[in-house]
């Protein structure tokens, strides 16, 4: 019997409750660039979630909180630190002539050689992710929050700093403002960020949806036609979570969306797959095993 668990799992849930208690989304947070206008607007009106988040997932946001925490104590150590920017500095500002709220929290701020630079924090975990990391491969939307702060407070130069929360390793993306305002670049890995057409974003929503209460379309599916899937694409592990109906194939931005339930009925649908549809993928995806096996796999050490 568990005696430990239930203890900790309620802890949380009172810290969480004491952290939002009769706090109203009043903003478009940094974090959202690219969150669905669907749950923004669901978010904003105070909607119960369908699928909250779980004691396990708000451990490992602790977790990974702690981290961070750790990191801008090593900075202030370094005697590098900008306070304003480490002890939780409200970044909010209104855009545009319809004056669309956007806020956020930075992580940190240190200042080398005389110049002023923010910091955004993340952490990850797991080979797979490390392996995408290490190639540059970090999510826009992080670098787009980051972008938010260096807009507001004016600043030139920022860094995305990637911590794989299994092994300690650390990777730094650089991103600065160059040419005007809006426009962004990360030399790292050559992305670009066009802030303006986030900020249009944001102004959209504010104006036809939370203005007018009106529930936005829903972007994203949920779960895929199967029909319409090119499954010789899809990696063996997906298909055969597929097959045993313990993941669908659709967009992640549903599967992990705090209003989950709310969205696969809106879409007339079912969560997972019924026996007809596990029938059918079965069908189309028979011998996939030794499909997957026979394919022509690239090596690197051919091109030496």
């Amino acid at each position: 019997m568990a005696t430990i668990i239930p203890l900790i799992d309620d802890a949380i849930k009172l810290s969480r409750e004491e952290e939002y208690l009769g706090k109203e989304k009043t903003s478009f947070w940094a974090s959202e660039t690219e969150l669905m206008a669907f749950e923004i607007y669901h978010r904003w009106v105070g909607t119960k979630p369908t699928n909250p988040i779980t004691e396990e997932k708000l451990m490992m946001l602790k977790m990974r909180k702690l981290t961070e925490e750790a990191i801008v104590l090593f900075l202030r150590k370094s005697g590098a630190l900008i306070e304003k920017f480490s002890n939780d500095e409200r970044c909010y500002f209104e855009w545009g002539p319809h004056k669309v709220p956007i806020s956020g929290y930075p992580d940190v701020g240190v200042n080398i050689g005389g110049e002023e630079i923010i910091v955004e924090i993340k952490t990850y975990y797991g080979g797979m992710q490390h392996n995408k990391i290490r190639n540059g491969g970090v999510r826009e939307s992080y670098l787009k929050q980051l972008a938010i702060y260096m807009y507001h407070w004016k600043i030139k130069h920022g860094i995305l700093f990637m911590v794989n929360q299994g092994t300690g390793e650390r990777f730094e993306f650089e991103l600065y403002q160059e040419g005007n305002e809006y426009h962004y670049i990360c030399p790292d890995n050559g992305v670009e960020i066009d802030m303006l057409s986030v900020f249009k974003r944001f102004e959209k929503i504010w104006i036809e949806n939370v203005k007018e209460k009106k529930e936005p379309e829903i972007e994203f599916q949920y779960k895929y036609d199967i029909e319409k899937i090119d499954w010789d694409e899809m990696s063996a592990g997906r298909i055969s979570k597929a097959r045993n109906n313990k993941a669908v194939i659709g967009d992640w931005s549903v599967i992990y969306s705090d209003f989950k339930d709310m969205i696969v009925k809106k879409q007339g649908t079912t969560l997972g797959y019924t026996d007809k549809e596990i029938a059918r993928i079965k069908e189309l995806t028979d011998g996939y095993t030794s499909k997957k096996s026979n394919q022509v796999k690239f090596n690197p050490n051919e091109l030496q």
